[in-house]
């Protein structure tokens, strides 16, 4: 079944497929240039996260090194370009380089500044998301703490309920299940581990 392919992937095969028409292709140790156009077509696919036979993780991956491969100028047809673009310019005489000299230095002027205000406006939103990391934290901080604060309180008047519950009983004469059951171990009653307190209490009356 075939893989739809994005703009992206397509656009990879296309440069795969360029490199193979002109002799720029070759395998992956770059030993030899690669004639059979079907090797040619699995390469692509395969540069492209697009093949049907690898996984969608080893797609991505795939997609990915390819990427950085050709923002780093490492693909055959980057190679090819860079040296024809380097014989071109060492043959244009002196005049056109002065131009282009000067047209350089024009354009690097125009990027640093550029670059300035680019890194002006950059230190700006970073300063201003850091704020906001930090302001978002405290108020997680907070969050917690109140959470925290709710709990112990509430373990507090949980405590505080059962003593005012046993304080109650004892009041009134009566007497906790474990208290009774200290009293049946005292006495030796046979099977006061099973008995609840209405038992405990009346094997403690006979």
């Amino acid at each position: 079944m075939a893989i739809h392919q994005t703009p992206t992937q397509r656009k990879t095969v296309k440069r795969v497929m360029h490199e193979y028409k002109h002799g720029e292709l070759k395998t992956a140790r770059g030993a030899r240039k690669v004639k059979n156009p079907k090797q040619a077509i699995a390469i692509a696919l395969s540069e492209a996260g697009a093949s049907k036979y690898d996984t969608p993780q080893e797609r991505a991956h795939n997609l990915r090194r390819t990427k950085t491969k050709e923002k780093r100028g490492e693909t055959g047809q980057a190679a090819t370009e860079g040296r024809a673009r380097a014989a071109r310019t060492l043959a244009t005489p002196s005049k056109s380089a002065t131009k282009s000299t000067r047209r350089t230095s024009a354009s690097k002027s125009a990027a640093s500044k550029s670059g300035t205000r680019k890194t002006a406006s950059t230190t700006r939103h970073k300063s201003a998301s850091t704020t906001a990391r930090k302001s978002a934290t405290r108020a997680s901080a907070a969050r917690s703490a109140t959470r925290t604060t709710a709990r112990k309180s509430a373990t507090k008047v949980t405590a505080r309920k059962s003593a005012r519950k046993t304080i109650a009983r004892r009041s009134a004469g009566g007497k906790t299940r474990t208290e009774l059951y200290a009293e049946a171990t005292r006495r030796k009653i046979v099977g006061r581990s099973k008995m609840n307190k209405q038992q405990l209490e009346r094997a403690l009356r006979s």
